[in-house]
Protein backbone atom coordinates (compact mmCIF):
# COMPACT_ATOMS: atom_id res chain seq x y z
CA UNK A 1 0.00 0.00 0.00
CA UNK A 2 3.12 2.29 0.63
CA UNK A 3 4.26 1.55 -2.61
CA UNK A 4 0.99 2.78 -4.22
CA UNK A 5 1.22 6.10 -2.17
CA UNK A 6 4.59 6.94 -2.78
CA UNK A 7 3.84 6.23 -6.18
CA UNK A 8 0.85 8.27 -6.58
CA UNK A 9 2.58 11.39 -5.14
CA UNK A 10 5.33 10.72 -7.80
CA UNK A 11 2.90 11.05 -10.40
CA UNK A 12 0.79 13.56 -8.86
CA UNK A 13 4.21 15.77 -8.37
CA UNK A 14 4.92 15.16 -12.02
CA UNK A 15 1.61 16.37 -13.18
CA UNK A 16 1.58 19.42 -11.24
CA UNK A 17 4.44 20.77 -13.00
CA UNK A 18 3.04 20.22 -16.69
CA UNK A 19 -0.30 21.78 -15.62
CA UNK A 20 -0.75 25.58 -16.55
CA UNK A 21 -1.23 27.66 -13.36
CA UNK A 22 -4.46 29.14 -14.39
CA UNK A 23 -6.12 25.73 -14.52
CA UNK A 24 -6.40 26.00 -10.53
CA UNK A 25 -8.30 28.85 -8.71
CA UNK A 26 -8.75 29.77 -5.19
CA UNK A 27 -12.71 28.12 -5.97
CA UNK A 28 -10.97 24.50 -6.01
CA UNK A 29 -12.64 22.68 -3.25
CA UNK A 30 -10.72 18.78 -1.89
CA UNK A 31 -13.26 16.33 -1.16
CA UNK A 32 -14.49 15.25 2.82
CA UNK A 33 -11.62 12.53 3.57
CA UNK A 34 -11.51 9.64 6.59
CA UNK A 35 -8.84 10.12 8.56
CA UNK A 36 -8.05 8.46 11.40
CA UNK A 37 -11.60 7.44 12.22
CA UNK A 38 -12.86 10.74 12.10
CA UNK A 39 -14.60 12.43 9.38
CA UNK A 40 -12.04 15.97 8.85
CA UNK A 41 -13.00 18.15 5.41
CA UNK A 42 -9.83 19.77 3.39
CA UNK A 43 -10.77 22.29 1.06
CA UNK A 44 -10.05 25.50 -0.09
CA UNK A 45 -11.97 28.42 1.74
CA UNK A 46 -13.18 30.81 -1.02
CA UNK A 47 -14.09 34.47 -1.14
CA UNK A 48 -16.02 35.19 -4.40
CA UNK A 49 -15.24 38.72 -4.71
CA UNK A 50 -11.29 37.98 -3.93
CA UNK A 51 -9.56 37.65 -7.66
CA UNK A 52 -6.42 35.59 -6.95
CA UNK A 53 -3.70 36.27 -10.40
CA UNK A 54 -2.47 33.87 -12.07
CA UNK A 55 0.88 33.56 -9.90
CA UNK A 56 -0.60 33.37 -6.97
CA UNK A 57 -3.29 30.51 -8.12
CA UNK A 58 -0.07 28.69 -9.32
CA UNK A 59 1.28 27.50 -5.50
CA UNK A 60 -2.54 26.70 -4.75
CA UNK A 61 -2.16 23.05 -6.87
CA UNK A 62 0.82 22.27 -4.79
CA UNK A 63 -0.37 22.90 -1.47
CA UNK A 64 -3.66 20.98 -2.31
CA UNK A 65 -1.46 17.74 -3.33
CA UNK A 66 0.39 18.19 0.34
CA UNK A 67 -2.63 18.89 2.13
CA UNK A 68 -4.45 15.71 0.73
CA UNK A 69 -0.82 13.80 1.54
CA UNK A 70 -1.02 15.30 5.09
CA UNK A 71 -4.33 14.52 5.80
CA UNK A 72 -3.76 10.62 4.60
CA UNK A 73 -0.95 10.60 6.95
CA UNK A 74 1.38 10.10 3.93
CA UNK A 75 5.19 10.73 2.93
CA UNK A 76 5.56 14.68 2.56
CA UNK A 77 9.13 14.57 1.19
CA UNK A 78 7.98 14.74 -2.49
CA UNK A 79 6.79 18.32 -2.01
CA UNK A 80 10.15 19.70 -0.19
CA UNK A 81 13.68 21.23 -1.77
CA UNK A 82 16.94 20.45 -0.73
CA UNK A 83 18.01 22.32 2.31
CA UNK A 84 14.67 23.37 3.60
CA UNK A 85 13.99 25.32 6.81
CA UNK A 86 11.54 24.53 9.66
CA UNK A 87 10.60 27.42 12.13
CA UNK A 88 8.62 26.24 15.15
CA UNK A 89 6.72 28.65 16.91
CA UNK A 90 4.19 28.10 20.08
CA UNK A 91 2.41 30.91 22.46
CA UNK A 92 0.82 29.76 25.21
CA UNK A 93 -1.06 32.31 27.76
CA UNK A 94 1.59 31.13 30.89
CA UNK A 95 4.87 30.21 29.20
CA UNK A 96 5.19 32.99 26.22
CA UNK A 97 6.89 32.44 22.86
CA UNK A 98 8.94 29.14 22.50
CA UNK A 99 10.49 29.69 19.26
CA UNK A 100 13.12 27.55 17.05
CA UNK A 101 14.45 27.18 13.70
CA UNK A 102 16.42 24.19 11.97
CA UNK A 103 17.95 25.12 8.30
CA UNK A 104 19.72 22.82 5.59
CA UNK A 105 17.07 20.44 6.32
CA UNK A 106 17.12 17.20 3.63
CA UNK A 107 13.23 16.56 2.29
CA UNK A 108 13.42 13.16 3.85
CA UNK A 109 13.24 14.40 7.07
CA UNK A 110 9.85 16.05 7.47
CA UNK A 111 8.64 12.23 7.07
CA UNK A 112 10.52 11.79 10.62
CA UNK A 113 11.29 13.92 13.63
CA UNK A 114 13.07 17.49 13.55
CA UNK A 115 15.00 17.64 16.79
CA UNK A 116 15.71 21.35 17.27
CA UNK A 117 16.92 23.78 19.82
CA UNK A 118 14.37 25.90 21.14
CA UNK A 119 14.04 28.95 23.44
CA UNK A 120 11.09 30.10 25.53
CA UNK A 121 11.22 33.77 26.74
CA UNK A 122 8.77 33.31 29.91
CA UNK A 123 6.81 35.82 29.18
CA UNK A 124 3.17 34.61 29.09
CA UNK A 125 0.38 37.43 29.45
CA UNK A 126 -1.20 35.65 32.59
CA UNK A 127 1.31 34.50 35.04
CA UNK A 128 4.33 36.30 36.62
CA UNK A 129 7.78 36.61 33.85
CA UNK A 130 10.19 33.50 34.22
CA UNK A 131 13.48 33.32 33.07
CA UNK A 132 14.53 32.20 29.31
CA UNK A 133 14.91 28.25 29.11
CA UNK A 134 16.81 26.71 26.32
CA UNK A 135 15.81 22.85 25.40
CA UNK A 136 15.58 20.51 22.48
CA UNK A 137 12.40 19.81 20.82
CA UNK A 138 11.26 16.51 19.39
CA UNK A 139 9.02 17.61 16.51
CA UNK A 140 7.20 15.41 13.89
CA UNK A 141 4.54 16.71 11.99
CA UNK A 142 2.78 13.84 11.76
CA UNK A 143 1.91 13.48 15.40
CA UNK A 144 1.28 17.60 15.89
CA UNK A 145 -1.93 17.72 13.11
CA UNK A 146 -3.42 14.07 14.49
CA UNK A 147 -5.49 16.61 16.95
CA UNK A 148 -6.21 18.99 14.33
CA UNK A 149 -10.61 18.91 13.47
CA UNK A 150 -9.78 20.85 10.11
CA UNK A 151 -7.38 20.80 7.11
CA UNK A 152 -8.11 24.15 5.16
CA UNK A 153 -6.55 26.63 2.89
CA UNK A 154 -7.85 29.73 3.91
CA UNK A 155 -8.64 32.55 1.55
CA UNK A 156 -6.76 35.10 3.20
CA UNK A 157 -5.56 38.24 1.41
CA UNK A 158 -2.30 37.19 0.92
CA UNK A 159 -3.10 33.50 -0.02
CA UNK A 160 -0.34 32.84 -2.55
CA UNK A 161 1.43 36.04 -2.38
CA UNK A 162 5.19 35.63 -3.15
CA UNK A 163 4.90 31.87 -2.35
CA UNK A 164 3.55 31.61 0.81
CA UNK A 165 0.10 29.79 1.63
CA UNK A 166 -1.40 29.16 4.99
CA UNK A 167 -3.01 26.08 6.03
CA UNK A 168 -5.26 26.02 9.41
CA UNK A 169 -5.64 23.29 11.13
CA UNK A 170 -6.84 23.19 15.43
CA UNK A 171 -8.97 26.10 14.87
CA UNK A 172 -7.95 29.74 14.38
CA UNK A 173 -4.70 28.37 16.69
CA UNK A 174 -2.54 25.98 15.09
CA UNK A 175 -1.21 26.32 11.11
CA UNK A 176 1.37 25.86 8.72
CA UNK A 177 3.23 28.59 6.71
CA UNK A 178 4.41 27.44 3.33
CA UNK A 179 6.54 28.88 1.68
CA UNK A 180 6.94 27.76 -1.68
CA UNK A 181 9.97 28.68 -4.21
CA UNK A 182 9.30 28.72 -8.19
CA UNK A 183 9.92 24.97 -8.45
CA UNK A 184 6.51 24.67 -6.39
CA UNK A 185 8.74 22.80 -3.84
CA UNK A 186 8.64 23.84 -0.30
CA UNK A 187 11.85 25.56 0.82
CA UNK A 188 10.16 26.97 4.44
CA UNK A 189 7.62 25.64 6.63
CA UNK A 190 6.26 27.16 9.79
CA UNK A 191 4.64 25.30 12.10
CA UNK A 192 2.73 28.30 14.70
CA UNK A 193 0.34 27.19 17.70
CA UNK A 194 -1.25 30.45 19.27
CA UNK A 195 -2.88 30.29 22.66
CA UNK A 196 -6.44 31.79 22.01
CA UNK A 197 -6.67 31.92 26.04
Amino acid sequence: MKKITIILSILTLIASGCRQATKKTANNELAIEEVANKKTTGKIVSGQNQPVSEKESGYLHPAEDFLKQLMNEGELQLFFSNNWTFVYHKYGRCDGSTDGEKMNLSPFEIDGIIKLNVRNDGDGWACEKKEPTESYLDFRLKEQVKNWNRFEIPNYDNQGKDGVIYIAGLGESDYLVLHYDSNNLIVKMEYRSEDPG
